[in-house]
This record gives structure tokens, C-alpha cells and sequence, in this order.
């Protein structure tokens, strides 16, 4: 049997996916979401971009991502330019154990107090929040294989600025994407490809009949949260690191294509080839490791096996990325987009794949991608002080 034959027969190959009919799948629970019905949550983010706080504004932020806590303070200078200083990057709470809620917001409140006291905080977090015009909301649940499951349920702001007591007189909450897409500034669509993936764009309030109709703005953000999108076929592989995630419920697409899963589902691959006499023994799948297999010894089985596995991701990826950018060329044909997270620009492969994907499906769209060093964070500083809408 092939390496090809293999995969096929588990279901794990790219050409396994109809990427055409997803992506109109995509597009229709998009659509369904901003009326608040169907899987793909489309969460309103009560920002519009292109806004920028005035000269010598300051603030804390943080960036609460899947694997790391990264804290600084924000400053934006006379020209505009946000300088970010004492940037400190740790461990995400709650990755490495299980923690209550206080344990959780405690280490949070203590990565902030390191920068001194401050009235005003951004918090971009990777998670799904329901928010509202205050910029705050509750936290629907965890993915990414966090765990505070006291958390859940609980306002993501307020809780925070509980932790940090009186001298925080505001906690501004925004997802990952939509800081990637304010700190990127003249872009349309901003994504994350890192340990979990999400895109954004700006859609008109007129055509979000969720939101409340007093809204003083014309447009805001959506955070699409694409990954909670149902219509990919699962590979065997897929399906096995799916069931075995804390919430087999949640994510089912960024669980077949994110780099938290990623090599779990390479690894799931390479011990059923294993097991069937195509590998003598499965190497490391952290995706440091599964980047430089492929750059050493790209013609082993076990590289080609993940090589097949990279490109399905892509393609999957691809379709998820696609839908928002769509949605925010609308009559134009060109967007701009801001891309973060290490999948995208450190696997080997992946980009590559990624395009080839992207170009196979919007052949009439031109996009530019774009990265911002340290956009999260610039888009977080953003957010603690935007006005309400």
C-alpha cells in the first residue's frame, strides 16, 4: 500500500473535501449567524476599525492566546504609533493544569500589576465571549484544551477588573482577530492561524439584524469564530483527536486544521500507519518538530504522510478564510488582510498550501497579506479606549 493509498482509505487526503461546496455552505451559516441562528457564531465586536486613540494615551494590555500570556504597557506617541514597552510573555493560565477562577483571574491580574497602575486595560482574548456594547460579555466556553471551567459563564471584563481592584476603572474585551485586524490598520479581513483559528471583518449594522438598531455606528467588526463551522468531512484521524479534546462538542473545523490539533491529528496518522506496517516508528508531531522533518527528510513515509496532512489543514483553512474575505471585498476585487499566528508563517508547507488553496477558490479575487508585529496587542491598546457605540 502507498502513503497515498493510506491516507485515501482513511479519509485524509485533500481531495477528499469539496472546497467549493463548503465554502457556499460557509457563507449561507455566516449569513444565518449575524441573524443569530445556526452554528458559526458571527460575534459583533462593537468596534470599527480605522479608529485611533489620541497622542500620549496610555494603557495595560494583554494578549490571552491559545499556548501564551503576553503582557505590556501601551503608549501612543505623538505620531500615532503605538510603542509597546516591558512586553513579558508566559504560559496561558489554565493550559498546563486545571485552575478555579480565582487562581485564574489572580495570574491575569498579576501579569498587569508587574506594568504598575493604570485606569484603562485591552484584553484581546482567543476565546468565545458574547459581547455587548460595554465591551464585555460572558465566556460561552473554552477550546483550544483550556481549563477554568469556572469561568464559563462568567463576564470576561468584569471579572478581570475585579482581580485588579479600583485603580482599573475599565476592562475592554476584543477577540484575537479583531485586534489583528485594528493593530494591522488599512486592512479588511483580519485572521489568526496559530494554535486555534478565527477571521473578521467589518460588515454594516443595517445588515446584522441581532445588534441593537439605536447603534451610533454605520459598521463594526464581526468576529466570524469560523471555526465552530460543521460542514468539513472528518478524516479518521480527525475524528479520533476531536473525540478525544476536552470539548468534542466545540470547534469541530479549527480541531481539523489549527495548530493546536494539528499534530495530535499527524500523530493519530502516523501510529495507524504504524500499526498497518508503513512506518517502523512515529517521530516527534509537535509542529517544531513535524516542520523540520519536512525541511530534512521530506521523502521518509512519515513526512510525506504529514506533508498530506499540512495541505488537507491548508485547504480546510483555506475555506474558512475565504468566507470573510468575501464578505468584506463585497463588489471590490481586491482585500487586504492581516495575518497572525505561527501555523501560517513557521510550518513548513503550510503557506504555501494555503495560497494554492485561496487562489484555487477566489480565482477573481486579489488579496494582499499583510503582518503587523505585534498587532494584538496595538489592537487591544486600540480597543481600551474606544468609546461605546
Amino acid at each position: 500500500m502507498t502513503i497515498t493509498e493510506f491516507m485515501d482509505r482513511h479519509h485524509a487526503a485533500g481531495e477528499c473535501l469539496d472546497a467549493p461546496g463548503c465554502l457556499n455552505r460557509l457563507l449561507a451559516d455566516m449569513d444565518r449567524g449575524l441573524r443569530g441562528q445556526g452554528p458559526i457564531p458571527m460575534i459583533p465586536s462593537y468596534l470599527k476599525g480605522g479608529t485611533r486613540p489620541s497622542p500620549g494615551s496610555a494603557c495595560c494590555v494583554l494578549d490571552a492566546g491559545g499556548t501564551n500570556l503576553r503582557t505590556a504597557r501601551a503608549v501612543f506617541g505623538p505620531d500615532g504609533v503605538c510603542r509597546l514597552e516591558e512586553l513579558e510573555q508566559t504560559v496561558m493560565p489554565g493550559t498546563t493544569r486545571e485552575l478555579n477562577f480565582e487562581e485564574f483571574y489572580s495570574a491575569l491580574a498579576r501579569s498587569v500589576e508587574r506594568l504598575g497602575s493604570y485606569e484603562r486595560v485591552g484584553f484581546c482574548f482567543s476565546y468565545n465571549v458574547t459581547l455587548d456594547r460595554t465591551l464585555d460579555g460572558p465566556l460561552d466556553f473554552w477550546c483550544k484544551e483550556v481549563r477554568v471551567p469556572e469561568a464559563v459563564g462568567q463576564p470576561v471584563g468584569a471579572s478581570l477588573r475585579a482581580a485588579l481592584g479600583k485603580s482599573c476603572r475599565s476592562v475592554h474585551v476584543l477577540n484575537d482577530s479583531v485586534a489583528a485586524m485594528l493593530g494591522a490598520g488599512d486592512v479588511q479581513v483580519g485572521v489568526i492561524l496559530g494554535t486555534g483559528i478565527n477571521a473578521c471583518y467589518s460588515e454594516p449594522c443595517r445588515r446584522i439584524p441581532k445588534v441593537p438598531a439605536d447603534l451610533k455606528a454605520e459598521s463594526m467588526i464581526i468576529s466570524t469564530e469560523v471555526g465552530e463551522f460543521d460542514g468539513f468531512p472528518r478524516s479518521d484521524f480527525e475524528e479520533t483527536v476531536i473525540a478525544a479534546s476536552a470539548t468534542p462538542d466545540a470547534a469541530p473545523a479549527e480541531k481539523q486544521c489549527s495548530g493546536g490539533y494539528l499534530g495530535d491529528v499527524i500523530a493519530a496518522a502516523w501510529h495507524a500507519a504504524k500499526r498497518e506496517g508503513l512506518l517502523e516508528q512515529c517521530p516527534p508531531a509537535d509542529l517544531g518538530s513535524v516542520s523540520r522533518l519536512l525541511r530534512d527528510c521530506p521523502g521518509t513515509p512519515a513526512a510525506k504522510i504529514a506533508a498530506i496532512a499540512i495541505q488537507r489543514a491548508a485547504k480546510i483553512a483555506a475555506v474558512l478564510c475565504a468566507g470573510p474575505m468575501l464578505r468584506a471585498a463585497g463588489k471590490n476585487s481586491s482585500v487586504r488582510v492581516a495575518v497572525e499566528g505561527s501555523q501560517y508563517w513557521r510550518l513548513t508547507g503550510f503557506r504555501e498550501a494555503f495560497h494554492q488553496e485561496l487562489d484555487n477558490l477566489l480565482p477573481q479575487l486579489s488579496y494582499e497579506i499583510v503582518h503587523a508585529e505585534n498587532a494584538c496587542l496595538i489592537g487591544a491598546a486600540i480597543a481600551a479606549w474606544a468609546d461605546p457605540m
